[in-house]
């Protein structure tokens, strides 16, 4: 693995390039050899930002070199964009100039330069202050005075076009050609581009030298035709007599490149893990976006940095997408992470609205950055990296076990590890792979599992919830990993704090009606129903359930009975779908009815979260009222007892309205209830009615009490007088 940045330096040697550049600037440095006597040739070298224009220009320079004493060319390269300002160009520009040419002039010549210099940029008025063009302190050197001293060597009658000719004439008698290569203009500002061409103009036709001017025409073009409006890409055309287009990269060595790097960074464990949706993601995400070289180092560089705090809390894959797309696409990479929620909620049945609605409101709130001849393209992107998409966009849907592993594979397609790819930290709905591989390899260690589950209880989310659930949730997506040895410990230590987990601040809210005793019951099975023969995961689960929590054990048994003997009409489970054996479900039907007489004799019943469906389960286990009847008989003599009862047997519920002409309730509404259907069967109903209204205008009566008997005792009589929502 890689965790240092890209090195983005212009390559200058053909044994580096990747890319076919080499080829091309070969053939270049050939066609500036042919140029036996040019005569202030300006060559063109175009290519956008990014395609490797500096990669070119370098191998042009080392073709050349190789042939340099034979050929008698000298190359010089002006840097201009270290210099920043108008004043300091156009000096560093003569000062180069003069630099290059000055060995090979004579004493007099050799003054030309600086003279004709001082004369162009006076006229031109490019330079405020005076300027030492012809040495002294150092090249780009401003010295009051210079200006002055130059102007005193000018005779009158030595004017531009005289200084001109004297330097062509020499120029020409010279055996040796002069290369001066501008790199980089399309770096420079809009007025400071434009001075460089106006330079090159001014100097003209000097015998034996050639500019190879480098910059992005479109660019160029479009800085000329904002100041020259007229003439557009004319101006150009009459400074340049040659134009050679960079050519684009095989788009094929762009995706070999990315691939290489890629996989140093992600190493090859990772890269290798799922290689044929890590190619198809590559290929309909990445892919399309490779236009230049540049773009290879961009994506690296991220990656380089984003990749390390995550690396296994998220799909390498996607990753790469996402890094992909927010370095060249950040409009599109914005709208899927501001839009998780719309992305997360598309495998949901939705009945607002049409298909085709739906469809629009996802290209809209998605897409909406791209024109239509784009958004297909994009589309098929994001339905590799979201699948549930399909259903928006091709009707294509998916069962329950694609989600358990997306979830798995911690891919950004699901709900609980999106935010990862975009906070660069294991979010809090997500468990670091770390924590659940030692929770699967310590399955069997009671003690461990235990205090792990415990303390996700004290850590709550931003929405409420603790961190248990999340764990319920995981283990839950990676059941199938733990060892099935293993599974007779775990599931005795499950069975055992059940209760303590099954908290309130973990029940769904509104719509989602999950709570972590479901979360269990899905957990179980997965463990099991796939994994044990029935006739052995009976026995599992039968000692389980010796040390099992009794919330935990009367709605374990009473589901096991139900898969022989359900209510409402439904057909019994097949055998191999059930829980346990038939005999045993009947032994712990009756071991729950035993649990239940004992806590309610010893006090613990009362004090139960889950009161009010005990008593119900009591009443069903034993076959009759008769026992549950006479321990509420008891338990109304008690002032406190009548309020916990109270309390219990108030629900809250979550409705919203359907509407009309579309206009539905947008949240949902929280009910109060009084859960007095079938009270009658554990409690006697008159009298408790009797308890209640009279402790709630009791003096004695604690405020706390107090409220809840208020508030059980208006929602009765709301649902007596039809006036319940």
């Amino acid at each position: 693995m890689i965790n240092h940045p890209y090195n983005d330096k212009p390559i200058t040697d053909p044994d580096e390039d990747r890319f076919g550049v080499n080829s091309f600037a070969s053939a270049l440095a050939q066609s500036i050899r042919s140029l036996a006597t040019p005569e202030g040739s300006v060559i063109a070298l175009n290519g956008p930002w990014g395609s490797g224009k500096s990669s070119a220009v370098n191998l042009i320079r080392h073709h050349l070199k190789k042939t340099a004493d034979r050929d008698r060319i000298d190359v010089v390269n002006f840097e201009c964009w270290w210099f920043r300002g108008e004043d300091a160009l156009a000096l560093a520009f003569f000062r180069e100039i003069y630099a290059a040419l000055n060995p090979s002039l004579g004493e007099r010549t050799k003054k030309i330069i600086p003279k004709l210099g001082s004369r162009l940029l006076r006229a031109g008025s490019v330079v405020g202050p005076a300027v030492d063009l012809a040495g002294g302190a150092g090249a780009g050197t401003i010295a009051a005075g210079a200006m002055e001293w130059l102007s005193a060597m000018i005779e009158q009658d030595e004017s531009v076009e005289k200084l001109h000719a004297e330097l062509s004439k020499k120029l020409a008698e010279l055996d040796r050609r002069f290369l001066i290569i501008i790199d980089d203009i399309d770096r420079l500002s809009p007025e400071e581009a434009l001075l460089v061409f106006r330079l090159v103009k001014s100097i003209g036709r000097l015998p034996n030298v050639i500019y190879l001017l480098v910059y992005d025409r479109e660019l160029a073009e479009r800085i000329v035709a904002e100041r020259f409006p007229a003439e557009g890409a004319h101006y150009l055309e009459k400074i340049v007599q040659a134009v050679f287009e960079l050519p684009g990269p095989d788009h094929a060595d762009l995706c070999s490149q990315l691939l290489n790097h890629v996989q140093a960074i992600f190493g090859d464990a990772e890269f290798q893990r799922d290689i044929f949706d890590f190619m198809n993601i590559f290929y309909d995400v990445v892919a399309p976006e490779l236009q230049r070289p540049r773009d290879i180092p961009r994506i690296v560089n991220a990656l380089s940095v984003t990749w390390p705090p995550i690396a296994g809390e998220v799909y390498a894959a996607d990753l790469m997408a996402l890094e992909t797309l927010r370095v060249l696409q950040p409009s599109f990479y914005m709208a899927i992470r501001n839009n998780g929620d719309l992305i997360h909620g598309a495998k949901k049945t939705d009945t607002r609205g049409s298909q085709q609605e739906r469809s629009n409101e996802y290209d809209r709130r998605l897409l909406g950055s791209f024109g239509e001849h784009e958004r297909q393209r994009y589309r098929r992107a994001l339905m590799r990296l979201f699948p549930q998409l399909q259903g928006i966009w091709s009707n294509n849907s998916h069962s329950s076990s694609f989600y358990d592993n997306w979830s798995r594979q911690r891919r950004a397609c699901s709900k609980e590890h999106f935010g990862t790819y975009f906070r660069l930290a294991v979010g809090e709905n997500a468990i670091p792979k770390k924590e659940i591989d030692e929770l699967i390899s310590r399955a069997d260690d009671s003690d461990f599992v235990s205090a792990i589950l415990r303390a996700g209880l004290e850590k709550k989310r931003r929405n409420g919830s603790t961190r248990a659930s999340a764990l319920l949730e995981q283990l839950n997506v990676y059941a199938t990993e733990i060892d099935q040895a293993k599974i007779p410990s775990f599931l005795a230590v499950l069975f055992s704090i059940a209760d303590d987990l099954d908290v309130t601040s973990d029940e769904g809210k509104a719509f989602e009606f999950v709570d972590n005793s479901i979360r269990i019951h899905w957990l179980i099975r997965r463990l099991t129903l796939e994994r044990l023969r029935l006739d052995v995961r009976a026995e599992v689960f039968k000692r389980a359930c010796e040390k099992a929590a009794l919330g935990w054990l009367i709605d374990f048994s009473e589901s096991a009975y139900a898969d022989y003997h359900p209510r409402d009409g439904r057909e019994p489970e097949r055998e191999e779908r059930c829980l346990v054996t038939k005999s045993i479900a009947d032994e712990l039907r009756h071991t729950a009815s035993d649990r239940i007489a004992l806590a309610a004799a010893d006090g613990t019943l009362a004090a139960h979260r889950k009161l009010p469906s005990l008593l119900f389960s009591w009443h069903r286990l034993s076959g009759d009222n008769t026992a549950v009847r006479a321990w509420t008989d008891r338990q109304l003599e008690d002032d406190a007892m009548v309020a916990r009862l109270a309390s219990a047997f108030t629900s809250h519920s979550w409705s919203s309205s359907a509407g009309f002409a579309g206009l539905s309730d947008r949240v949902a509404r929280r009910n109060i209830r009084a859960v007095v259907q079938g009270l009658e069967e554990i409690i006697d109903t008159e009298r408790f009615r009797d308890r209640v209204e009279l402790l709630a205008t009791a003096d004695h009566v604690r405020i706390e009490d107090k409220e809840a008997l208020i508030t059980f005792l208006d929602a009765w009589r709301k649902q007596e007088d039809g006036r319940e929502r």
